[in-house]
């Protein structure tokens, strides 16, 4: 109970009508609630919801970011919840009822996203469907974003569990939190997880956490041990003239060298 108290503090202070910005830290807690398993997906996106029935347009645009951050974020059982032909129909009316532009312009963005995000997954047919629906209904949908739907073909990792930290061994207690690694799921203390990236890759535009090996990973530009063609091509254009004259001087020479032969 005092986990569900918790993920509801914090919902509330993601979507406070009082905030000129999302609170993207708070944001990320509720993810964290909901992939640890504090707090339940079906319970996670039933709260969400009642959010985005306020007739505050500020609480319920907070409440859609939100919503997009745990579906990216939190895996198949968000997923489920969204994806049901309930929530469809849900945001089907939300689309039509709404007197705010830019509200309806993001729930069509996101329903745009998860349709193309779920499109070979038989069972979340229902929010294809309701694209179909409203494009018959002519409701313009803004142009697709692929980052949007990036976290269905690839989806951040299962959290670990450990005692201590994977990188150091050190133990964890009241001194030496836990951390998760956003890009690969370990859990590592504080020292061995103190950078910050995005992760494209799933969808993650935000920096978050990661441990010190995918920060290398994820911010090592790529490397090239080849030459560059148009530094080989420079080279044999500028060396090319050279051996074409030596190659003259030499059959000269020896034009030069039976000529004098034949005269003997």
């Amino acid at each position: 109970m005092f986990r569900v108290n918790n993920f509801d503090k914090l919902l509330d202070k993601a979507t406070s009508n009082l905030r000129l910005e999302p609170d993207w830290p708070t944001i990320l807690q509720i993810c964290d609630l909901i992939r640890q398993n504090d707090c339940s997906p079906k319970y996670a996106v039933a709260a969400v919801k009642k959010k985005l029935y306020s007739q505050n347009p500020h609480q319920a645009m907070f409440a859609l970011l939100t919503l997009e951050s745990i579906v990216k974020n939190c895996g198949s059982g968000v997923h489920d919840e969204v994806a049901s032909k309930a929530f469809c129909e849900m945001l089907k009316d939300l689309v039509k009822s709404t007197q705010h532009e830019n509200l309806r312009s993001k729930i069509l963005e996101l329903i745009q996203a998860w349709a193309f995000a779920f499109r070979n997954s038989p069972k979340y047919r229902a929010v294809q469907d309701t694209v179909t629906i409203l494009k018959a209904e002519s409701f313009k949908f803004p142009p697709l974003k692929e980052s949007d739907a990036m976290f269905s073909a690839d989806t951040a990792p299962e959290w670990a569990d450990g005692e201590v930290c994977h990188r150091c061994r050190v133990a964890f207690s009241l001194m030496v939190r836990r951390h998760h690694c956003r890009a690969c799921g370990q859990v590592f203390c504080q020292q061995c997880s103190s950078k910050t990236s995005t992760l494209p890759k799933f969808g993650i535009e935000k920096e978050v956490r990661v441990c010190d090996a995918c920060f290398d990973k994820v911010s090592r530009p790529p490397s090239s041990t080849a030459k560059p063609k148009s530094s080989t091509l420079g080279s044999e254009i500028s060396t090319t003239p050279n051996q074409v004259s030596q190659e003259i001087e030499i059959k000269e020479n020896n034009v030069q060298i039976c000529s004098f032969i034949n005269k003997l």
